[in-house]
Order: C-alpha cells, then sequence, then structure tokens
C-alpha cells in the first residue's frame, strides 16, 4: 500500500523541464485518497535513487500487490501527468515498451523504464499530432508532403518524397500509423534525448 505523502516528501524532478514538461497535478497522491499532491511530474528516473523511484511506484500501484496493470498506469498518469492523460497511443507504446517480460505487467525493476518511456514516446506523439492535420491518428500522405520536414527527412523530389513515405509505411496501408512513426524516429534519432533504453525498447516492440 503506498505511503501517504506529505508536501516536504512530494516527488521533485530529476533533469531540466522546460515550459512545455512542467506539469501541475490535479489529483490525489496515494490511493487512500490523501489530499496532498505531487505538483510536478518526474520526467526523468536517471537521477533518483532506488527510495525515491519505489515512491513513485507506490503512487502507480493503486491495488499494492506489487505489480501494475495498464488500468493503474492509465489512472496514475491521469493524475500525476495530467498533460499526457489523452496521448493514449503514447501510453500504450511505453507500457508495451517497459513490459520486458511480456507478462502485461510493470514489475518495480521494470518502472524507471515505464516512467523514462512516457516522456520520450509523448514527446513523439506531439509532433506526429502537429503532423496529423485532420486528427485521425494517422498520417495520410497529403499530411506528409505539408509537414515531413519536422520528421527530420530531406528529400529532392516528389518522387524522392513518396519513396519515403512508402519506406514508412511498412504495412503498405497508405498511411503512417504512430508505431510505424516511432520506428522511423528511433532510426534518424528524431529527439536527441533519447532514453538510455529507448533502442532496446523498439527492438523489443519489433521483435513482437
Amino acid at each position: 500500500m503506498a505511503e501517504k505523502l506529505d508536501k516536504k516528501a512530494a516527488i521533485k524532478t530529476a533533469g531540466k523541464l522546460d515550459k512545455k514538461s512542467v506539469n501541475k497535478t490535479s489529483g490525489k497522491s496515494d490511493n487512500k485518497g490523501s489530499n496532498n499532491k505531487i505538483t510536478k511530474g518526474v520526467i526523468t528516473t536517471d537521477k533518483l535513487d532506488k527510495a525515491e523511484i519505489k515512491r513513485i511506484f507506490d503512487v502507480f500501484d493503486y491495488n499494492g500487490n506489487g505489480i501494475l496493470s495498464l488500468a493503474e498506469i492509465d489512472k496514475a498518469v491521469i493524475e500525476i501527468y495530467p498533460h499526457l492523460a489523452e496521448d493514449k497511443p503514447a501510453i500504450m507504446r511505453a507500457y508495451k515498451a517497459a513490459d520486458t517480460s511480456q507478462d502485461g505487467f510493470i514489475d518495480f525493476k521494470e518502472f524507471g523504464r515505464l516512467i523514462d518511456l512516457l516522456h520520450y514516446y509523448n514527446n513523439l506523439f506531439q509532433i506526429f499530432k502537429k503532423l496529423d492535420i485532420d486528427n485521425d491518428r494517422r498520417i495520410n500522405f497529403n499530411e506528409f508532403k505539408k509537414g515531413y520536414e519536422l520528421m527530420g527527412i530531406n528529400v529532392n523530389s516528389p518522387k524522392e518524397l513518396k519513396s519515403k513515405f512508402d519506406e514508412i509505411d511498412t504495412n503498405r496501408g497508405g498511411y503512417i500509423l504512430f508505431d510505424e512513426f516511432c520506428t522511423h524516429a528511433a532510426k534518424v534519432k528524431l529527439i536527441s534525448e533519447i532514453p538510455q533504453d529507448a533502442k532496446e525498447a523498439q527492438e523489443t516492440l519489433e521483435n513482437n
């Protein structure tokens, strides 16, 4: 069961936050209904010690059984990281990538990876949404033509542009889906600040 957190024990951010990353939560800090709030979301676990990571894990672990289900992760994200709450594709991808044991749950050993990947994939999803003009969570070729530079792509001809689109559209569905976008982003290192294990996470997803 998660311990009660007071203001002095509130989770502090580790690493630099930019203006877009600073978040205030509107949820409660534990599953007992404490009135103490976590004022900022951790964006990386690199500089946190094991006790600090465990404290955050306990906030996620609503039923106190030592493992996190997708439902628990969704609920905690809404409370602790409200700016991520609407980005379900990013949450799902982080959840699948962090589950290295492939048992459908996130244990404590996998938790630090989950936090890092939540923010990594959320950053990618923000770029994806700029390209997805009609908000149908897929990028058609016309949308791609208008914003391909956001994907780190430089081409010299319409033919080369179409070839690049087809290369990213690996399932040949005529659209670039978020998973396909993430695969491309990992290959070209679209975001420079990639979690240490993001490459491993990408390989895990591609092999499943």
